[in-house]
């Protein structure tokens, strides 16, 4: 096989068992890889009714057949299980240099079950799996336990929120980039599984090395010819993002009780870099390098970050905002869950002070925090979930649906929850790719938000940075995939993958208990100087209609032959 190495490999760390398979061609080429497969898998090792924090739950690392090939953007990994915080099906793209890594060790899938009786962690080289002792790794933080490691190969690895359970605690890989905001690094600690090594010494080999060259140096020029990409995140990072929105009207304050914010300028882009000496940390194979790092080591909060511990919380200090940066990080936590539920927390208990923020996060982090389910669960348990900014229990980042109509038609539909990068909308409704609409219309809006699903779910299969969906689209990511494996794929292939994935984990999360129900937005978000309520529901049952679902919006018969999934269920 070229692009995909052909390698599945299955740990049991319940019984101390490695088992290598052979990654099903069918799986490759229908699921791409990624994304895709480690939905597919999911399928395969356990059943959406079962418990998220269960040894039944896998965590699964999947690679794509572009990871660790010279197309930019690629260097990318998934990791997909069951979300503690939102019980759906939640795959997670990540950055850095531990996808290509594991791609280096051969492998497509790394499935891991189980449970085990006391801490461990996984060394991968190359066809070499072994599962060591990880007692002198507990309880340290994912800095600490990086430096312990980092000489065997790239490490991935939890915090003690992951071994406190905490349902937004994820997994820190290459020290600066996370994933999993759904809560996989509680699903880590679940399983006693402190940290992943990996080593591998192979060389991703292409199909046609002439042809994927030549098609990787056109998507290369796409990239650097879109402003959005060259201009803004290569020169800023995505903190470029927090001035635009916020002069555009679409950045919330306050748990969204505000839409403006009068210290956004503080936050920008523009003043961190001028505030501080950064350098660009970008991913494996990245031209872009929207990732920073101060002088001093530590990350330069994103746009999220810096959105969810700055104007969602009511703070301009932007030093205060590095600080709770750094303790996610540590912790091993997601700050934009994090800053959106202490917002949440905040609305709910008024008279907190801004200094009480810091001490909270140390609370979260170590289990300790009426919030550590999440902001939904915890306004629920006090009966105040009038303050609810979560769909599906996944807190909305920082772009209000309230402004942005294809946003809103997005975060209801998402398979993960409130999450933006299920369809970026921002690019259509705000950065005019492929062209400007006018944001606050729902004309039009449900067949795009389908369209930009169907092909966000191919990108986090390949596995390419979801940034690039600004500047390439399904005709060079089919160009890239064919000149890969050597199996030829057309720009309509390319969306009907991604369908067929998305319509696979919308299967998944039905069986979980999902309905169309679920469909929609808090109830802070409607009304008189909201969305209109009639307008949304109408667009949601447009939206089902493009997607070839019911009513009920349960994807029909004929729309899983058409996909060819219905061997894929139970």
């Amino acid at each position: 096989m070229f692009g995909w190495t052909g390698r599945t490999i299955i740990v049991n760390i319940w019984d101390n068992s490695v088992t290598e398979l052979r990654t099903k061609k069918a799986y490759a080429q229908e699921f791409i890889g990624g994304r895709g497969l480690g939905c597919r898998l999911m399928e395969e090792f356990t059943e959406p009714v079962i418990e998220p924090l269960s040894p039944e739950n896998p965590l699964i690392f999947t690679t794509g057949p572009l990871t660790g090939t010279s197309a930019p953007m690629s260097g990318h990994f998934s990791v997909t299980c069951k979300s503690p915080l939102t019980s759906t099906i939640f795959s997670s793209n990540a950055g850095g240099y531990f996808g290509a890594e594991l791609k280096f060790a051969g492998i497509d899938a790394l499935v891991i079950t189980g449970k085990a009786e006391r801490p461990v962690y996984l060394n991968i080289s190359d066809e070499d799996v072994e599962i060591l002792p990880a007692g002198h790794l507990w309880g340290k933080s994912t800095a600490e336990t990086t430096a312990l490691l980092e000489t065997k190969g790239k490490v991935a690895c939890i915090g003690k929120a992951g071994e406190k359970l905490v349902s937004m605690a994820n997994i820190i890989n290459d020290r600066i980039y996370s994933s999993g905001r759904g809560g996989h690094g509680a699903v880590a600690g679940s399983k006693n599984l402190k940290a992943i090594v990996v080593k591998g010494t192979n060389i991703v080999e292409v199909a046609e090395p002439d042809a994927f060259g030549k098609a990787a140096e056109k998507t290369n020029k796409l990239l650097v010819a879109n402003p959005s990409v060259s201009k803004g995140l290569a020169k800023y990072g995505s903190s470029v993002f927090t001035d635009l929105l916020d002069y555009i009207g679409v950045l919330p304050a306050r748990n969204f009780m505000e839409r403006k914010f009068s210290g956004a300028d503080n936050l920008s882009g523009e003043n961190i870099s001028r505030k501080y000496k950064v350098q660009q940390a970008p991913c494996y194979g990245c031209p872009i390098g929207c990732r920073r790092t101060a002088e001093d080591g530590r990350p330069v909060p994103d746009f999220d970050s810096i959105w969810a511990f700055g104007p969602n919380i009511g703070n301009n200090d932007l030093e205060l905002i590095r600080e709770m940066d750094k303790l996610c990080f540590d912790y091993g936590l997601d700050p934009l869950s994090c800053g959106a539920s202490i917002a949440a927390y905040m609305e709910a208990n008024p008279w907190m002070e801004m200094d009480e923020v810091k001490g909270i996060i140390l609370e979260i982090g170590n289990g300790k925090h009426d919030v550590c389910k999440g902001s939904h669960a915890y306004l629920c348990s006090v009966e105040k979930d009038e303050y609810s900014t979560a769909v599906k229990g996944l807190e909305l980042p920082g772009y209000d649906p309230r402004e942005m109509a294809g946003m809103a038609i997005a975060y209801a539909t998402s398979n993960t929850g409130g999450s933006h990068l299920s369809a970026f909308m921002a690019a259509p409704e705000l950065m005019g790719k492929p062209v400007l609409l006018d944001r606050k219309s729902f004309n039009g809006k449900a067949a795009l938000v389908q369209y930009f699903q169907n092909l966000t779910a191919a990108i986090d299969s390949l596995v390419m940075c979801p940034y690039s969906i600004l500047a390439i689209g399904e005709v060079e990511l089919a160009a890239l995939l064919s000149h890969a494996t050597g199996r030829k794929y057309s720009a309509e292939e390319m969306l009907v993958a991604g369908e067929r994935i998305y319509n696979l984990e919308r299967l998944f999360n039905i069986k979980s208990g999902f309905t169309s129900k679920d469909d929609t937005l808090p109830d802070k978000f409607f009304g008189e100087e909201g969305i209109n309520r009639n307008e949304f529901e109408k667009a949601i049952s447009d939206y089902y209609h493009f997607r070839g679902w019911d009513a009920d919006g349960i994807p029909a018969g004929g729309k899983l032959r058409e996909l060819n999934i219905t061997k894929a269920q139970r």
